[in-house]
């Protein structure tokens, strides 16, 4: 057994030392000089530059907005070239505040939640960026300062950073008063401001959004507005088996133990909010108004004050005429009187009512100085292009809810408290 160790050890190293020795050969066959070459060779070619160089930054207008494209002009000029959608933001758009109400249109059944019912609420606004960008930003007003040529305002300023909700690579410029850029995956995808909060998602169990279900179904612009109607589709967390009772946050829907998936439809609006604030009016708690506020910093104050203002419409004589003889004691029509639309969802036997309800307020009203300030109407469904989730229009919806019951309030202007709309 020893001897047959040693001879196979020396097999082995054998093995080796012609495997090295053979290796070394062939090196040495690699290594052989090269004799020079003494032809001529050509000059090196010019460098090429790449391909995606031409591409960056704007194109000619006609190149990103062809003649194939459908066109509605509006707030923001609105095109739709195959499965994509444009924005012409013109520049006088730009810092404007916009007002965005997100609402459901469709929901799925069993969790509580209605079409038509608010989802998100928030201040935007358009703003150029470096480098051919444009940046959308989120505008929360928590503290303020009444006069921007004062150095007090720019140290409110530097304290109240608007966070970028969204950045956009400029397509094209038009004439120089406007820029285009391509929103698609901004309201097709899960940006917050335009779907569900994270904690509506943990109510509902719902996870990341699922693009392949996702789409926008229509934008449409109007003087004031550009409304965004998308369907989007949600997975669900999965559902834990436990023998023992565990406290629960939120209720799956239905839908989603069912299929793994849930769909809703959205409607956003963004709505231009006025150049010149409405003038506020001072909140006082004997009368019944809700309220807004925020911290106010002056230039001569030696700490901040909390301005709370009252939420109101905005009524207003339509001429200087009328606001003379409203100061007389007569009565006048406001320039834009409050309307409610009563939902074409609620049972006919119950429409009139609640029209009743809403023009019983005109007498109130009278005795403020305006007539026929506050009526309601019934929604003609035979104009498509309107929606009740539209943000110019207040409505008495009416859901399929187990619980009876009533809410509000509005969605106002919050600089102002200037009520926009009512649902």
């Amino acid at each position: 057994m020893k001897f047959f160790r040693q001879t196979l050890l020396k097999a082995i190293a054998l093995s080796i030392s012609f495997s090295v020795a053979y290796a070394q050969k062939k090196d040495e066959k690699k290594t052989e000089p090269v004799k020079a070459d003494t032809t001529k060779k050509a000059a090196p070619a010019a460098p090429v530059a790449k391909p995606d160089a031409a591409k960056t930054g704007p194109k000619p207008y006609k190149e990103v907005i062809t003649d194939k494209a459908k066109t509605m002009k509006g707030l923001m000029t609105v095109h739709k070239l195959d499965d994509k959608w444009f924005f012409e933001i013109a520049d006088t758009l730009l810092g404007r505040d916009i007002m965005t109400v997100t609402r459901y249109s469709k929901t799925a059944a069993g969790g509580g939640i209605f079409g038509g019912e608010e989802v998100n609420r928030q201040v935007v606004k358009w703003e150029k960026g470096p480098d051919n960008k444009i940046f959308l930003r989120s505008i929360t007003t928590v503290i303020a300062s009444p006069d921007s040529t004062k150095p007090m305002f720019q140290a409110v300023k530097n304290s109240s950073a608007d966070p970028i909700i969204a950045v956009f690579d400029i397509k094209a410029f038009k004439k120089d008063t406007s820029s285009v850029i391509e929103v698609t995956d901004l309201f097709k995808g899960d940006n917050q401001v335009f779907s569900l909060s994270s904690i509506d998602k943990q109510f509902l169990k719902l996870t990341a959004i699922q693009p392949d279900k996702s789409y926008i179904q229509h934008i449409r612009s109007y003087p004031i507005n550009t409304e965004i109607r998308t369907v989007k589709t949600f997975g669900v967390i999965p559902p834990t088996i436990s023998l023992a009772p565990i406290p629960q946050i939120g209720q799956y829907l239905p839908a989603g133990r069912d299929a793994g998936v849930v769909t809703m439809e959205f409607n956003t609006s963004m709505i231009i909010l006025p150049k010149v604030p409405m003038r506020k009016r001072f909140f006082d708690a004997r009368v019944g108004y809700f309220a807004n506020q925020y911290s106010v910093f002056g230039e001569e104050s030696q700490s901040s004050e909390t301005d709370v203002f009252a939420v109101r419409w905005r009524l207003e004589p339509k001429s200087k005429e009328d606001a003379e003889r409203q100061k007389r004691g007569e009565l006048i029509e406001p320039k834009k009187p409050i309307v409610y639309y009563i939902d074409p969802a609620t049972p006919e036997k119950w429409r009139k009512y609640l029209k009743m309800g809403v023009d019983d307020w005109q007498k109130a009203f009278e005795k403020a100085g305006w007539k026929n300030a506050i009526r309601g109407e019934y929604w003609d469904e035979k104009h498509t292009t309107k929606s009740l989730e539209d943000a110019r229009f207040s409505a008495i919806r009416y859901f399929a809810a187990d619980i009876q019951n009533a809410y509000g309030p509005n969605v106002h202007d919050p600089r102002s408290g200037e009520i926009l709309e009512s649902h």
